[in-house]
Formats: structure tokens, sequence, C-alpha cells
């Protein structure tokens, strides 16, 4: 599954890959919890939804 990423500064979505989500993750919310995050985020996108973790918002792509 693609993941697009959106920083709350940005106006455009990046394709981005599972290590930068990771990374990404673990820069809003700390090295605790992150692969979690990361799952609960991909089950998310899954169904079509989107969601934001601190500044970073997360949706699925095409």
């Amino acid at each position: 599954m693609k993941i697009l990423t959106q920083y709350s500064y940005e106006k455009t979505w990046q394709l981005t890959t599972d290590a930068d989500l990771l990374r990404m993750i673990k820069e809003e919310v700390g090295e605790e919890g992150a692969e979690g995050t990361l799952s609960y985020v991909k089950e998310v996108c899954a169904k079509g939804k989107s969601i934001t973790v601190g500044s970073c918002r997360f949706k699925k792509g095409d």
C-alpha cells in the first residue's frame, strides 16, 4: 500500500517509503510507540481515511 504524507506547512502530498514513515513518526512521538503508531496509521489509511500525527498528515495513495 502506498502512503502519502504532508507536513502542516506543506501544500502538496508526497509519496513516502516505510522507512521514512517510521522516521517521521519517531520525530513526532519519540522512539517509544513508533512501531505501534505506524501500524495504526497503515490500518487507518487502508480504510481510505486520513490521520494526523503531530504536524504530519497521512493518507492512502492511489
